[in-house]
């Protein structure tokens, strides 16, 4: 009960005043993925721009903001600065150059954009989306009609209302999640060749990539720091051996040549614990310095810097959402994941 209740008034300054100095010594990463213009978006992924700025002010009042490697570093020495935090973007949205970076400028916030390699690479984007919001797409240009793809084993959807398409999108994707690769692969590639024309690509320009030009720009700051994404975000618990290095070892390659710096952290594609295996983490260890999960939480001391949580800041939430998600009241008592193993008890 007395949880439950310091939980549901921690948004309020008096509470949340007080769970952030309890939580103080737990340092959070925040994870964001694009910006947009359109302040009523019920995409999860894209933050109005409105919305961010006022965010951020927040954080650069009341938090320490730091970079990714800044955190690592705390992490492992145990010298931990109070109210320490760290800003992530993942994918490499157009929005995160034309959008977050001026206000990242502004406020002194650094930042890494985690990059899905050949999603900013004109000559290897064969859909100039990502897979799962090129779904999103199809499903918004075939609306309002209903869309029927049990030949692909997807089900029969409604998509009379932006709830019912966002419905179906989640469900979508979370089938294509679960099977193996390539199934997945070949069951995109059906999609776009049936839809791919009624696309107007006019009308998604949230979802755009940033340029090769974008990403460089972005390195060439000492605020932003570029990490690795994979290169075309499978998940990876489900590659082949043959493919699995090339993906997360490739997107490294890729963006040191786009960029001319050394790329050194690395996020897990769509990130839960069923999104990985101790073959990931292995290979993930072997070429950078630190990994990022989307599992929730705070990090500790003593956390493995491969296995490190998250909070997702998306759509949905409203200001007092925001300030108790960054409180940590939802994370207290979490302990430090050491091994993966360790990650079905988390």
């Amino acid at each position: 009960m007395i949880r439950a209740l310091i939980k549901k008034t921690a948004g309020l300054s008096g509470p949340g005043k007080i769970i952030r100095y309890v939580t103080r010594f737990n340092p959070r990463i925040l994870m964001y993925h694009g910006l947009t213009e359109n302040p009523t978006t019920r995409e999860w992924t894209q933050v109005a721009i409105d919305t961010f700025k006022e965010q951020m002010q927040y954080l650069r009042q009341f938090f320490h903001p730091v970079s990714l490697r800044e955190m690592v570093a705390m992490l492992e020495s145990g010298k931990i600065e109070p109210h320490a935090v760290t800003v992530t973007f993942d994918d490499g949205y157009k929005s995160n150059y034309d959008l977050a970076y001026p206000i990242l400028k502004e406020l002194g916030i650094p930042a890494t954009i985690f990059i899905t390699s050949r999603f900013v690479m004109p000559q290897s984007n064969r859909y100039l989306y990502l897979w799962p919001d090129l779904i999103s797409v199809i499903l918004k240009s075939h609306a309002p009609t209903a869309i029927d793809l049990d030949d692909l084993s997807l089900g029969q959807y409604n998509l009379s209302s932006e709830r019912n398409i966002y419905s179906a999108h989640n469900e979508i994707c979370e089938r294509l999640k679960s099977v193996a690769s390539t199934d997945n692969e070949n069951v995109v590639a059906a999609l776009y060749e049936r839809f791919g024309d009624t696309i107007d690509d006019n009308r998604f320009s949230d979802f755009s990539p940033m340029t090769p030009e974008n990403v460089r720009r972005l390195a060439a700051d000492d605020l932003i720091t570029i990490g690795a994404h994979s290169q075309n975000h499978p998940i990876l618990s489900r590659l082949e051996p043959a493919r699995l290095e090339e993906e997360i070892v490739g997107s490294k390659r890729d963006l040191e040549e786009i960029t001319g710096v050394s790329i050194s952290e690395f996020a897990y594609p769509n990130g839960r614990w069923r999104d990985i295996n101790r073959e990931v983490v292995e290979i993930t260890a072997r070429h950078f310095e630190c990994a990022v999960l989307t599992e929730t939480g705070l990090n500790l001391t003593g956390h493995n810097k491969y296995l490190l949580r998250r909070i997702g800041i998306g759509s949905n939430l409203d200001f007092r959402q925001y300030r108790a998600m960054l409180s940590g009241v939802y994370y207290i008592g979490q302990k430090p994941i050491v091994r993966l193993e360790e990650a079905k008890n988390d």
